[in-house]
C-alpha cells in the first residue's frame, strides 16, 4: 500500500496527464479546422501568383473577383513569333498580361494600354468562329488609357486580337483567350486574397503592372497610396536587354465611390511615371 507522499506524487502525475489529454482533445477541432481550411484554400483558390502568370501566361479567377484589368505592356506590339525581326525588342513574353484568362460568368474585363506611343484596340469573338461573330470591338484607345469594359455574360471560350500592329513583322497578330465558366454551382471557388496591408481584404478587382525591379519600392508605394494592394510579384530579365523587371499582381475594391473608372484613373496617374515613356 502506498504511503502518503508517494500517493500524492502519483496523483499529481495522473492529474497532469489527464489535463494534457483534455487540452489536446479540446484543441483537435481547431487544428482539424485549420488543416481543412488550408486544404480548402489550396484546392479552391484559383491562382493569382505572379510567377505562374509569367510562366504559363494564364490567370484563373474565382467568384469573388468581379473585374479584371488586362495590361498591354510596353513593347507589347513587338512580335512574339520566333524568327521575326522585332521579336528581340519585346520586354515580356506575352502581348497581354495575362494573355489567357479563365473568369466566372459576369466578370467585367477591360484592357489598359501601357504600350508607350502606340494606340491599341481589342476585337473579341467566339472561339472557333474565325471571329465572324464579333461580340466586342473597343475601337482605338491611346497609351495610358483603357478600353471600355466588356461584361462576359455568356459561358464559353473567346478569342481577342489586334492585327496590323507591327510594321516590320506585318504577319504578327496580338492575341489572347478568355474562358468564361459558370462557377455558381461551386460558390466556394474563390480567389484567395490576403495581404500584409489588408488581411482577407475585400478585393474584387485584379490587374497587372510591369515596372523596373530597381523602382519596385517606389511603385509599390504609389499603388498602395492609390488604394491598391500588392498581391504577388515576380522578377524576370526582359527579353530586349536583359534588364531586371518585376511583374506586379495588384488588387483593389471597385465599388461605391471607388468605381472601375476610378481604378483606371489611378493607373493613369502611375503609368506615365514609368521610365518606359
Amino acid at each position: 500500500m502506498m504511503n502518503g507522499p508517494e500517493y500524492t506524487e502519483n496523483s499529481k502525475r495522473i492529474l497532469f496527464i489527464m489535463l494534457a489529454i483534455a487540452a489536446i482533445m479540446t484543441s483537435m477541432p481547431v487544428i482539424t479546422n485549420v488543416i481543412t481550411d488550408t486544404i480548402k484554400v489550396e484546392a479552391q483558390s484559383p491562382g493569382i501568383d505572379a510567377s505562374s502568370i509569367y510562366e504559363t501566361k494564364s490567370m484563373d479567377l474565382g467568384n469573388n473577383v468581379k473585374n479584371l484589368v488586362i495590361l498591354i505592356p510596353n513593347e507589347g506590339h513587338e512580335s512574339q513569333n520566333i524568327g521575326d525581326q522585332s521579336t528581340d525588342q519585346r520586354l515580356v513574353n506575352q502581348p497581354y498580361i495575362p494573355q489567357h484568362v479563365t473568369v466566372p460568368l459576369g466578370t467585367a474585363i477591360t484592357w489598359f494600354n501601357g504600350d508607350v506611343d502606340h494606340d491599341h484596340k481589342i476585337t473579341l469573338g467566339e472561339q472557333g468562329s474565325n471571329l465572324n461573330n464579333i461580340i466586342f470591338d473597343s475601337n482605338d484607345f491611346a497609351y495610358n488609357t483603357a478600353s471600355q469594359p466588356v461584361v462576359m455574360n455568356n459561358t464559353g471560350s473567346f478569342d481577342y486580337y489586334q492585327a496590323d500592329v507591327n510594321n516590320e513583322d506585318t504577319d504578327f497578330v496580338m492575341n489572347g483567350t478568355i474562358n468564361v465558366v459558370d462557377k455558381s454551382d461551386n460558390p466556394n471557388t474563390t480567389t484567395g486574397i490576403s495581404t500584409d496591408q489588408q488581411p482577407n481584404a475585400n478585393i474584387n478587382t485584379v490587374g497587372t503592372l510591369m515596372v523596373p525591379t530597381g523602382d519596385l519600392p517606389t511603385y509599390t508605394s504609389d499603388l498602395e497610396n492609390g488604394g491598391f494592394s500588392i498581391l504577388s510579384t515576380y522578377n524576370f530579365n526582359d527579353i530586349r536587354s536583359g534588364d531586371p523587371q518585376t511583374l506586379i499582381i495588384w488588387g483593389t475594391s471597385s465599388s461605391g465611390t471607388n468605381s472601375l473608372e476610378n481604378v483606371v484613373s489611378q493607373l493613369e496617374q502611375i503609368t506615365p511615371t514609368l521610365p518606359y515613356s
